[in-house]
């Protein structure tokens, strides 16, 4: 009877330690793995979810794409889960991958990337303030971030 108990419990340990579920980034006390910054503006903001369960918190979306597109983080981005603040709801994460990025010199983003992640294309197209702006796939702004910081 103890060894099934133990079992159950150890099961119940690997679950929870396995979790893939993303944490609400904790404004004014997480901190950016890329730049170190504190995490502060709830406009902004990113995760990464490794196949294993590591969370990695980002301040910005341009944060997340820079740290992702270093040589040295390709293997733990390769399978994970990449989510980004939605700009139109605040504290609410989407899907970094299907994402659209503003790139507008109208808004400061953390790192001052400008760089807005908006749910649909539509969105982004016409919350552009800035002559200039455009409107960034995922895979755009992974190629354009490299370029400029």
């Amino acid at each position: 009877m103890k060894s099934i108990i133990s079992i159950g419990l150890l099961s119940l340990l690997i679950i929870v330690g396995c979790n893939t579920e993303p944490q609400a980034l904790n404004y004014g006390i997480d901190v950016c793995e890329h730049c170190k910054m504190v995490i502060s503006d709830q406009k902004f903001g990113a995760e990464m979810i490794t196949k294993k369960g590591k969370i990695y918190k980002f301040d910005s979306a341009e944060c997340l794409i820079d740290y992702i597109s270093e040589s040295i983080n390709l293997d733990k981005s390769k399978d994970a889960e990449l989510l980004v603040i939605n700009f139109a709801k605040p504290g609410v994460f989407m899907d970094a991958k299907t994402a659209f990025y503003l790139e507008d010199k109208g808004y400061q983003s953390p790192m001052g990337g400008n760089l807005v992640p908006f749910e649909s294309e539509m969105l982004a197209d016409n919350n552009q303030i800035s002559p200039g702006a455009k409107v960034l796939t995922f895979k755009e702004a992974l190629a354009n971030i490299s370029l400029k910081w």
